[in-house]
């Protein structure tokens, strides 16, 4: 009998120490957030500035993927795109990215490969890799899979996010609503 009752909570503790363990592990397991985002787009610009706040408040409790998905309409989106990509393969993408939508409104009007590779230099960047990236081919596939990959998901207008691979359909319009809905998905 005491060899039941004993086994019976050995099995107990057991059970609530495994439960207790993947609580804690999903528990550790960041949000995803993808971001399909064109440089030259002001609402992209303005979400950014409300995602970089959103990654100083949580941390390592949040894990961004950026992905490009330039407009037919903005004239210099994909040339921006390709900026961005050209300094990731030189590991200074986020900085190039937070320089193109400082900027945006300065190189939207026009002279914007001038203004990009003046980022490349301002980052010191490797200028003939980074100038050759630029125009290359390599980049500008990259460009167009990340916008293949949003209309596959139906992405149809920027910024478009998604929290753990779901499209978010009504985004928030200001940082406590869109920490909100983040604060929603981790529970």
């Amino acid at each position: 009998m005491k060899k039941g009752i004993l086994l019976t909570l050995l099995i107990g503790l057991f059970t609530f120490s495994f439960v207790q363990a993947q609580e804690s592990e999903s528990e550790k397991e960041p949000l995803k957030i993808t971001k399909f985002s064109d440089y030259q787009c002001p609402a992209c610009k303005y979400y950014g500035q409300i995602l970089d706040k959103a990654k100083e408040e949580f941390g390592d409790r949040i894990e961004v993927t950026y992905k490009n998905y330039p407009l037919r309409m903005h004239q210099h989106a994909n040339l921006a795109a390709r900026a961005a990509e050209a300094a990731k393969k030189q590991g200074k993408f986020i900085e190039m990215h937070e320089l193109l939508f400082v900027g945006q409104e300065q190189w939207s009007r026009g002279q914007a490969e001038a203004i990009f590779t003046g980022y490349a230099k301002e980052l010191g960047l490797d200028m003939d890799e980074f100038k050759a990236d630029l125009n290359s081919a390599r980049i500008n596939r990259i460009v167009l899979a990340d916008k293949r990959e949003g209309n596959s998901l139906g992405v149809n207008s920027t910024p478009t996010f998604f929290i753990n691979g779901e499209k978010v359909t009504r985004m928030p319009q200001t940082y406590e609503g869109f920490k909100a809905l983040l604060e929603s998905k981790m529970k």
